[in-house]
């Protein structure tokens, strides 16, 4: 989103003067808050997460929801979204976070809640997730990220295209990692074994497809980098929604986030 200019008239003590206009700077672009759930269809206290998710989503506005299922509980169940990318990631965050973190298994656990790779809270803890949202929406965003999304006419690919510049007067560490995330959201899975075995689970914003890539900030010049999806066509692409975001490589933490729906396209047969 971008601020614009909006004219300011000053008094003058001569009536028949015109008015003085001056002109405020551009406001800084509201922040989008990335709300990462690690989740897993093996733990029976996830779905109450998962539901949790959904709420914040619902309710608190300016974020950008993902449920990234690891793969660490896969038997005997194994997780139709699972991926060891995401067991990887939660590992990263283990690795780098500073903020406290349980003694005995860290950040590696399940369900996790991370927010704006910044502050980690219980993927069960409501008022945790939503006081660490308000804490990150107050900060203004370091970068701006634009996202151009072109999809085909049926709706089962497409590229997105991120732009980043860096905003005035903001420090922005470098390399940083830039991320686009398909997400499907209400996914429902009969899980017949594990701890949640002969229930149905609900997905809420599990990735589907992730891509990722590298990009350095010099001076104050752009940077972009385009990404290809392809769509499954058993997705309900009419649940399909893109999550893009720049994050800090060495400390984690998200500058930016946005949120952008996926066509659903023409569903008739070529």
């Amino acid at each position: 989103m971008r601020g614009g200019f909006r004219p300011l008239p000053i008094l003058v003590a001569l009536a028949l003067a015109w008015p003085v206009v001056a002109a405020e700077p551009p406001a800084a672009p509201k922040r989008a808050v990335l709300v990462e759930l690690y989740t897993s269809q093996g733990c029976d206290m996830c779905p109450a997460a998962e539901e949790i998710l959904g709420r914040l989503a619902a309710d608190v506005p300016g974020i950008v929801p993902i449920a990234f299922h690891v793969d660490y509980f896969d038997k005997p169940w194994k997780d139709v979204f699972s991926d060891e990318l995401y067991s990887r990631r939660q590992m990263t965050y283990n690795d780098v976070y500073a903020g406290p973190k349980p003694e005995s298994y860290g950040l590696y656990y399940t369900p996790m809640m991370m927010i704006d790779g910044a502050r980690s809270v219980n993927g069960r803890d409501r008022a945790a997730a939503v006081a660490a949202i308000r804490a990150a929406r107050a900060k203004p965003p370091a970068v701006t990220l634009d996202v151009d999304l072109d999809v085909a006419e049926d709706g089962r690919s497409g590229t997105a295209t991120l732009r980043v510049s860096r905003r005035p007067g903001r420090a922005v560490g470098s390399p940083l990692l830039l991320c686009a995330v398909l997400r499907e959201d209400r996914v429902a899975t009969e899980v017949r074994s594990g701890e949640n075995a002969g229930k149905t689970l609900v997905a809420r914003f599990p990735a589907r497809r992730t891509e990722y890539d590298f990009i350095e900030l010099k001076d104050d010049a752009p940077a972009s980098k385009s990404f290809r999806f392809a769509v499954d066509p058993a997705w309900n692409r009419e649940n399909l929604r893109l999550a893009c975001f720049v994050q800090d490589r060495t400390t984690a933490v998200v500058h930016q986030a946005v949120d952008v729906p996926w066509p659903a396209g023409d569903p008739r047969p070529r």
